[in-house]
């Protein structure tokens, strides 16, 4: 099991080494970037665009705080190709990859099981999951402390009762301050983002690990994972979109995968945090952390056990 270990860290290193600097580079960059913007103009800019709300996860007025700008950056598109990468990549690989190669059937030539060598690497795949979306948290935790925000400090005045009239008490011009982001920002409360790209990361290695057991070509088993994400998005855009698909959500994987929404539920909304359901004052439903975690890993496992039934069981061809 050792040297299985091993040799699939050294297969995957060069892939995750690339995967772990484009993600820890990108959050780290994404956070600064919205320090550029102060939150009172990014409120002046949002408030032209909101036809296009029922787009986003949460509400525009939790987008205009800092912590809600912050929480847009893991659901970036960068992030998921990241994710997308490392997992497709290693779970591809996992069975149709060293049928390609010829070096299965070397390798159970050894005294090894089908079951240790297909765990084996689901061990390595999962574990770099786990690096990667920790990483993401890490390049938004260095950012958050390393960069500050301006505010306009706008000077004192009297408001007129029934008028939206104010008298100002002083000839001076707003001020412009400087704080650390961290003034603003809670990194603890994006724990349920970077635990939720990770469950969403264990869901598609465990599909494209299950295509990949019932395939003996890579290229192909990496098209059908592909193809499945890019499906599985386009069934999002559209139950979005119009109303009328909104039932369409239950059939997508991108539903349960919502780290705005998660942070946002912590942060508003602690008490259902931990429940399967939030219920929203305007009497919607959503999934609430634990319903997100749940269905993402326990589809992740199901896949695992059908890869490793199928897998166990099936004549594997001769290398060509």
């Amino acid at each position: 099991m050792k040297a299985l270990l091993h040799r699939y860290i050294l297969q995957g290193r060069t892939v995750f080494l690339a995967c772990a600097i484009a993600m820890f580079g990108f959050m780290a960059l994404r956070v600064w970037s919205i320090t550029l913007l102060g939150s009172d103009e990014f409120r002046e800019i949002i408030k032209y665009f909101k036809d296009f709300e029922k787009f986003s996860p949460v509400p525009f007025s939790s987008l205009i705080t800092y912590t809600g700008r912050v929480a847009r950056t893991f659901n970036e598109p960068i992030v998921l190709f990241v994710i997308l990468t490392w997992t497709i990549s290693r779970g591809s690989d996992s069975v149709a990859g060293q049928l390609s190669r010829g070096t299965m059937e070397m390798l159970l030539g050894n005294p090894v099981s089908r079951a240790k060598v297909y765990w084996s690497q689901i061990l390595v795949t999962t574990i770099g999951t786990l690096l990667l979306s920790t990483l993401a948290w890490l390049g938004m935790v260095f950012s958050v402390y390393n960069n500050t925000v301006e505010e306009i400090v706008k000077p004192p005045s009297i408001s007129i009762p029934y008028t939206p009239l104010e008298i100002p008490l002083s000839t001076a011009g707003p001020a412009i301050i400087e704080k650390p982001m961290s003034d603003y920002v809670d990194i603890w409360n994006f724990i349920p983002a970077l635990t939720v790209i990770f469950a969403m990361g264990f869901f598609v290695a465990g599909f494209a690990t299950m295509v990949s057991s019932l395939d003996r070509y890579r290229w192909r088993a990496v098209g059908i994972a592909v193809g499945f994400v890019i499906i599985q998005q386009s069934i999002r855009i559209l139950a979005i979109s119009k109303p009328e698909y909104n039932y369409l959500l239950n059939f997508t994987f991108f539903n349960p995968f919502d780290p705005e929404g998660l942070v946002n539920v912590l942060t508003e909304d602690p008490e259902q945090f931990w429940q399967f359901w939030q219920y929203r004052p305007e009497g919607s439903i959503r999934l609430s952390n634990l319903g997100c975690h749940c269905l993402l890993i326990g589809f992740g496992l199901l896949c695992y056990f059908i890869g490793n039934v199928v897998f166990c069981k099936r004549d594997l061809p001769a290398p060509i």
